[in-house]
């Protein structure tokens, strides 16, 4: 298994390595045991992330591994990785010359460049769930356009032959502080601690 996780990090480093259409700012892999039962997907890592080598450490890190705890789950024991492995960026420069350098989310081919990776990383991880977090890993696990029509349900990907529990992703939580979205954020937890009852 560390072979093939070996593998993967080589295939990651040179697509990251030859990208050339657009900036980046450096890339990581999935982080957590393989194989593993639960699988969280997020969209791709952001300036701390890419620091320490791991997906979310960031702000939407701490949220995730809040709400890991409060349905009793630990980050060690799962497994969580990307649908884009480099960190896409944007770079300003204001009239004094100064430079600032900022997330963007990634686009349809650059999720595509590493969409045989996140696959084969599916297949070593084999879970019995995949959580998606946000927009972008639901529409490559599922037909949804939006996570607003589906979030806290279990569906099943025939391709893939596994389970997916679509969620917003943590850093929503940022720009929708408020006491409606964070009920509804709260309550999609505690339905997968309960899928998770059933199937794992």
């Amino acid at each position: 298994m560390i072979k093939e996780l070996e593998n993967l990090k080589n295939k990651i480093e040179n697509i990251c390595h030859n990208y050339k259409d657009d900036n980046i700012g450096g890339w990581i892999t999935g982080d957590g045991p393989v194989p593993c039962n639960l699988l969280f997907i997020g969209e791709a890592p952001g300036k701390t992330e890419v620091e320490e080598r791991k997906p979310f450490v960031g702000k939407a890190g701490e949220s995730f591994e809040k709400y890991l705890k409060y349905i009793g789950l630990n980050r060690k024991n799962v497994r969580i990785t990307n649908t884009c492995f480099f960190r896409p960026i944007k770079i300003k420069t204001n009239k004094f010359g100064k430079k600032t350098v900022s997330n963007r989310t990634p686009k349809v081919k650059e999720i595509n460049l590493f969409k045989n990776i996140l696959n084969e990383e599916i297949e070593l991880v084999n879970p019995k769930i995949i959580v998606t977090l946000g927009n972008i890993p639901l529409k490559q696990m599922t037909n949804f356009k939006s996570i607003g029509e589906c979030h806290g349900n279990l569906y099943f990907n025939e391709i893939l032959n596994v389970n997916i529990f679509p969620m917003y992703h943590p850093s929503s939580l940022n720009y929708n502080n408020n006491e409606t979205f964070i009920k509804t954020y709260k309550e999609d937890w505690i339905k997968l601690k309960k899928v998770l009852d059933k199937i794992i």
